[in-house]
């Protein structure tokens, strides 16, 4: 099926949810990191990735240390072979989350495999079904995240999930908070 992004706001609207209430991690590049002072933990800079056209902001994380390194790993090229680097959680409680591991909701979607993994990055002037889908949850505000599996795991026959956070999407009382060494987050979502 060929999605736009009307049709996935319609499937949007009756695509199930789940609630996650888990610890995230990310790895990230140290130095933009600390280009903020304090340093912005939860940066969204709007620019594309998998899930998401430019202009939307939103954050990715991964539910294992594995899946983050995985995925800094194959995006290691891009972010420089030999920078610092930072790992660091986050608790996450929220309400509707678009999971796209579960076959079900692909199949609301009327989406597979296919769809999941299509190359982002050679895609200039139309965005993939996976942005139009990501655009569709900041748009209709249904979702606040959206949960899929990692294809730099899969390449290496290994399990990875991620989630992508959408900051507009996230309002009380979901949270997203970044953990530091006190009971005070170092930041957080709303």
């Amino acid at each position: 099926m060929k999605h736009n992004l009307s049709s996935l706001k319609v499937a949007l609207a009756i695509a199930p949810a789940v609630v996650a209430r888990i610890r995230l991690t990310r790895l990230v590049p140290f130095q933009p990191l600390i280009t903020y002072n304090p340093p912005n933990w939860l940066y969204a800079s709007g620019n594309p990735n998998r899930y998401n056209p430019a202009g939307v902001k939103c954050v990715y994380f991964a539910e294992s240390k594995e899946a983050a390194h995985v995925e800094y790993e194959a995006g290691r090229a891009r972010a420089g072979k030999y920078q610092p680097v930072t790992l660091y959680a986050a608790e996450v409680a929220l309400g509707r989350v678009l999971d796209l591991t579960s076959p079900a909701t692909l199949k609301v979607l009327s989406m597979d495999s296919k769809d999941l993994f299509e190359n982002w990055r050679r895609r200039t002037k139309t965005p993939t079904t996976t942005q139009l889908l990501g655009q569709a949850v900041n748009e209709t505000r249904l979702f606040s995240a959206i949960r899929y599996p990692s294809k730099a795991a899969i390449s290496l026959n290994l399990t990875g999930i991620n989630y992508v956070i959408f900051q507009d999407c996230v309002v009380s009382p979901d949270s997203v908070q970044v953990l530091g060494s006190t009971i005070k987050p170092l930041q957080s979502w709303p």
